[in-house]
């Protein structure tokens, strides 16, 4: 069972780092009960289209600085843009909805990328090395997941 969701994991990572232009996935079981993944459909009417689906972060929201380097960080942009809000999110996320609804609750004002339907979102999410949403940036720090207490501090250190 370990091989199996190894080998589900890996692909899985695999497909988010493929161009935007995938072919289609099919799943099916083989007559010795393996399970295989293919982009071509099998000449069995067992394959069904696999759905693969970016997830939402689990466990604790994790918070670090972005490196210099990084495509989205903003270490030499004016002082206004350093506090700028940024999140990473899909329409199906929970936690992405939390976000939001806090960040206007508070009267912040965020860009919201989606990262399944935005070429920009896409975009930014491998830049991002994304493996969950939301990412949450706020000025030169990102959080993998979301924390309203992480997310307040996150603001304050900003200067929201």
């Amino acid at each position: 069972m370990r091989t199996v969701a190894g080998a589900l994991l890996l692909l899985t990572s695999a497909c988010l780092a493929w161009p935007p232009a995938q072919a289609q996935l099919y799943k099916w079981t083989d007559e010795h009960g393996r399970i295989h993944y293919s982009d071509k459909a099998p000449d069995k009417d067992k394959a069904k289209a696999a759905v693969i689906r970016i997830e939402s972060y689990s466990g604790p929201a994790v918070v670090s600085i972005l490196e210099k380097s990084a495509p989205t960080a903003q270490a030499n942009q004016p002082a206004a843009a350093k506090g700028r809000v940024k999140l990473l999110t899909t329409s199906w996320c929970g936690y992405c909805r939390q976000a939001r609804a806090y960040l206007n609750s508070r009267g912040i004002p965020f860009e919201d990328l989606d990262v399944e339907k935005s070429a920009q979102g896409k975009q930014e999410y491998r830049d991002l090395q994304g493996r969950g949403v939301p990412i949450i940036l706020v000025g030169d720090q990102r959080m993998n997941g979301y924390s309203q207490a992480k997310l307040d501090g996150m603001l304050r250190a900003a200067g929201h």
